[in-house]
């Protein structure tokens, strides 16, 4: 690379001296600028969302009142007879306005009236629904979390609901209106909303759950912890606005509000570079103003510096001319003036004469090893590698026959860079440079271009001092490494292979997989729509035909119920053992206590009247997915429920135990039990132990508990004895194991 002359550094210096102030004083402007755009365009988002946030609570608001308005319509009257309860549903257009549709459920949870009707839902019993128990227990209108609705099949959907009671105080009734998120209603109005060119707003429930987005098929989807660091903010109670990363990892200008009706949080999305559209424009145009007057101050500072050291040039064209002569090392730079720059050419001859000398002692130092060069030549062709010698301007002063042979010849004389690359300079990659710069040993491999035999060197090169300690020469091996690159080659191909290979059979797998699934959900749909009309067909039979039929037509009609119900059950169970091998396994660390407790709790409620002990030990902590291993609690703790139901004094403990370094869980009952002896068959699917004494099931779920453990890198067995209850373990693979 040329070196710039003395006055281009000079006018370079200058310029960025101006360039480094301008910069400086630039930086501060643009910063401050910033940030005042940056607060307008969030005081502008937020005072949008405030708005959007009132009226959606106020939509909200009025339709919980209207709710209310129509449910003293419902009288004991109305809700006792089925037609007039239909005409009050079908009358009411202004809620129909409101919900996709109006439903009453009877205080048991049973379906009895829907408008717009669906006949196939009517007598359901939707006990089991979230929204349902919390209007039970609290006898207060509720606002559900989103759930898969049935009215609308497959569609997340939201339920406000209201108790009806008589004059004594009992809950006669529940209405309920169902919004459909995929629909047109007062909250899928949000997901419409674009802010700019690409601006959305999104609501979002207490448990992280999306229920209003512009992409739909994000609907009912968890907003992952972690990814949204703003958001994470928001559910711990902020309310604002800032600049973060949304779930596609895009940079935004988000703010987020807390509704006061129902604990959702409203939120409003700006990308980023299309809020700071204009910022982004106001600085180019800065920057090309610093580079156009970086250009003019260059210019002016080039011209001054030429006319300042004109004198210097004089003296530097003495001093190549000496360089072009190197034979005429005693001449002397003549000194025109007094100033700095006669100072420079005295010490520039003072400096040449101690040169001379070092080249003296380096030729003397030459000779001398001239003379032991024969007696070392022996030794050196014994090492049996490439061996040369270069001195300080990279001129080869000794080769050995090895070195000759892997070099293509003999280069004594001519500087390494010329004979090897081929090269006008030194190369920067030298390994000889790099010990002369840092008096440290260099080594590397690398392609043969001097046209020798190796293919492939690997080069050492070391200092080479006088006797006084100074680095006069540096020291090259050259050692063919041709058949270990070779092989590396070979080796690096074959792996090439191997990876392709478990590529190919990766998408094989994957696609099995998604071939699976289709099939799954195919015979799902299937036989689903001939255990709809079984189960419609058997209802009509028994509530318009009843009468006509005897005790024996009435039971038979009844078992055809039970067994469409079971084999829906059946269906919903095996779909789910399928998700369990598909979906994606999240390891975070999660609380079996809570999890336990929380079912226990389910389980006491949906049966009050039995009294079971449950004994849960504290601080039950694994790393694994919480949905997964939520499903195999519940598998484990329902059986547990279910074969102690004939012991009225039952016993139901979750705790843990330590096998060597192993913790594994268990759940122990005092039911029923079970021979040991068929132990091997209580995780196969379909294989029921107890099926013939009256204890329902499909025999899925210790098969669905089998598979989740496994995937979790663990194992589960059962401990049991007929008459005395069962006890189930299971082990989690720790995360840090895995």
């Amino acid at each position: 690379m040329t070196q710039l002359s003395l006055k281009t550094r000079m006018a370079v210096g200058v310029a960025l001296l101006f360039l480094c102030f301008g910069s400086v004083t630039g930086f501060f402007a643009l910063t401050y600028f910033q940030q005042k755009f940056k607060e307008s365009i969030s005081t502008h988002q937020e005072a949008l969302l405030s708005s959007l946030a009132d009226d959606l609570d106020s939509k909200i608001l009025f339709a919980q009142k209207s709710l209310e308005a129509f449910a003293p319509k419902l009288t004991e009257n109305v809700l006792r007879n089925e037609g007039k309860l239909q005409q009050a549903l079908d009358d009411k257009t202004t809620l129909h306005l409101l919900f996709d549709a109006l439903i009453v459920f009877s205080p048991e949870g049973k379906l009895l009236t829907e408008s717009p009707q669906k006949l196939e839902i009517r007598g359901r019993d939707y006990s089991f629904r979230d929204y349902f128990k919390k209007t039970v227990a609290t006898g207060k209108p509720q606002i559900s979390t989103p759930f898969v609705s049935t009215y609308a099949p497959g569609h997340p959907a939201v339920m406000l609901t209201f108790p009806l009671f008589d004059a004594k105080g009992r809950m006669t009734a529940i209405l309920a209106g169902h919004v459909d998120l995929l629909g047109e209603n007062f909250l899928t109005d949000l997901g419409r909303l674009t802010i700019g060119k690409s601006g959305y707003a999104v609501v979002i429930d207490g448990n992280r759950t999306r229920l209003i987005h512009p992409d739909r098929s994000r609907i009912m989807t968890p907003v992952p912890v972690g990814l949204n660091p703003l958001f994470d903010r928001a559910m711990a109670g902020f309310d604002g606005s800032g600049e973060t990363v949304n779930a596609r990892g895009v940079q935004v200008l988000a703010s987020y509000k807390h509704l006061r009706s129902v604990n959702w949080i409203l939120g409003t999305v700006y990308p980023l570079d299309e809020a700071y559209a204009s910022l982004y424009r106001a600085r180019g145009y800065f920057v090309s103003a610093m580079v156009l007057g970086l250009v003019l101050m260059l210019l002016v500072s080039w011209y001054a510096m030429q006319r300042l050291i004109s004198p210097l040039s004089h003296l530097t064209g003495h001093i190549k001319a000496m360089a072009a002569e190197p034979e005429a090392g005693g001449r002397t730079v003549p000194v025109e003036s007094n100033d700095e720059i006669g100072t420079l050419a005295t010490a520039f001859n003072t400096m040449m004469g101690a040169l001379r000398e070092k080249q003296e002692s380096l030729r003397r130092a030459v000779a001398r090893a001239e003379d032991e060069r024969e007696k070392s030549d022996a030794i050196i062709a014994a090492i049996g590698e490439g061996i040369s010698i270069q001195d300080r301007n990279f001129r080869i002063l000794y080769q050995n026959e090895e070195h000759r042979k892997i070099t293509g010849g003999n280069h004594v004389g001519k500087f390494c860079y010329e004979a090897y690359r081929h090269n006008d300079h030194v190369c920067d990659d030298c390994p000889v440079a790099q010990c002369f710069a840092d008096d440290k040993v260099h080594m590397r491999e690398n392609r043969n271009t001097s046209g020798g035999g190796a293919e492939y060197v690997a080069i050492s090169a070391s200092p080479l001092r006088d006797a006084t300690g100074e680095i006069v020469a540096g020291i090259e091996l050259v050692r063919d490494i041709t058949e270990r690159k070779r092989t590396e080659q070979q080796i690096r191909t074959l792996n090439a292979e191997l990876e392709q290979r478990v590529r190919e059979r990766t998408e094989e797998l994957e696609q099995s997989l998604r071939e699976m699934e289709t099939f799954c959900y195919t015979v799902s749909h299937d036989l689903r729509t001939p255990l709809r009309g079984i189960h419609g067909f058997s209802s009509i039979l028994q509530q318009d035909y009843a009468e006509r039929l005897d005790q024996e037509g009435k039971e038979y009609l009844q078992r055809i119920g039970g067994a469409a119900n079971r084999m829906g059950e059946l269906i919903d169970d095996l779909l789910e053992l399928s998700r369990v091998n598909r979906d994606e396994l999240r390891r975070v660390p999660v609380d079996l206590t809570t999890l336990a407790g929380e079912i226990a709790d389910d389980l006491t409620r949906s049966q009050p009247e039995r009294k079971v002990e449950f004994v849960i030990a504290p601080g039950l902590r694994a790393t694994g997915d919480p949905s997964l291993l939520g499903a195999v609690l519940a598998n484990i703790i329902h059986n547990a429920w279910k074969f102690s139901s004939r012991n009225p004094a039952a016993r139901i403990e979750v705790g843990s135990r330590t096998d060597g370094e192993e913790q594994a869980f268990y759940v122990r009952d005092n039911g029923v039990g079970f021979d040991m002896q068929y132990a091997d068959k209580l995780f196969l699917p379909f294989h029921r132990l107890h099926a013939a004494e009256g204890f329902e099931g499909t025999g899925i779920g210790l098969a669905t508990v089998q598979r989740i453990i496994e995937r979790h890198g663990g194992r589960v067995w059962a401990e049991s004895a007929p008459g005395k209850g069962a006890t189930f373990f299971f082990t989690v693979q720790d995360e840090k194991n895995t």
